[in-house]
């Protein structure tokens, strides 16, 4: 939903800074989601998928939230970096989470329902992201945006509990 965002508005609320800053932003996200995406395929297997998630929702709504406190060119691109990098991570360890509740049978279904659960997200979210700032105006929009995203957390610091009593429930069957 937040990149459906941020990829539509970026250049309409980055006008006041100078030169093309959307473009440069935009690539600076494309590149930090890239790099962040292959490290969080290494991360995830030492570190656990769920605490990859946790901090990639936490990451992201950091970079929209920098864009709503400044416009500045080193502000936006430092957003973007942030937020490159958490949605990054936060695809890789999604869907690395997905494909571990099910049998290998079932990954075409897995990839599947990611990928059509992705494409909805950025339609949707550019979508509505207009509607809600049409009213409200960008920085707004923009703080909501952050909001929804941190609401992300529920779910995950929920399956990190989860994940807890389960590798305690192991330590002492073993």
């Amino acid at each position: 939903m937040a990149a459906g965002v941020v990829v539509t508005f970026l250049p309409l609320l980055v006008t006041q800074s100078a030169g093309n800053v959307a473009a440069l932003a935009l690539l600076v996200q494309a590149i930090s989601m890239t790099l962040m995406r292959a490290w969080a395929g290494h991360q995830g297997a030492r570190r656990g998928n769920v605490k990859m998630l946790i901090a990639a929702v936490v990451m992201t709504s950091a970079g929209i939230f920098v864009l709503v406190v400044s416009s500045g060119t080193m502000s936006v691109l430092v957003a973007m970096a942030l937020f490159g990098g958490g949605f990054g991570v936060a695809q890789n360890a999604s869907l690395a989470l997905m494909f571990e509740r099910v049998s290998n049978a079932h990954y075409d279904a897995v990839s599947a329902l990611w990928n059509a659960a992705y494409d909805t997200g950025l339609g949707l979210g550019a979508a509505g992201f207009g509607l809600i700032a049409a009213t409200t105006g960008y920085r707004v929009a923009l703080g909501l945006t952050a909001v929804v995203v941190l609401a992300a957390l529920v779910p995950a610091l929920r399956e990190r509990a989860r994940d807890q009593i389960r590798r305690d429930s192991v330590a002492v069957d073993s």
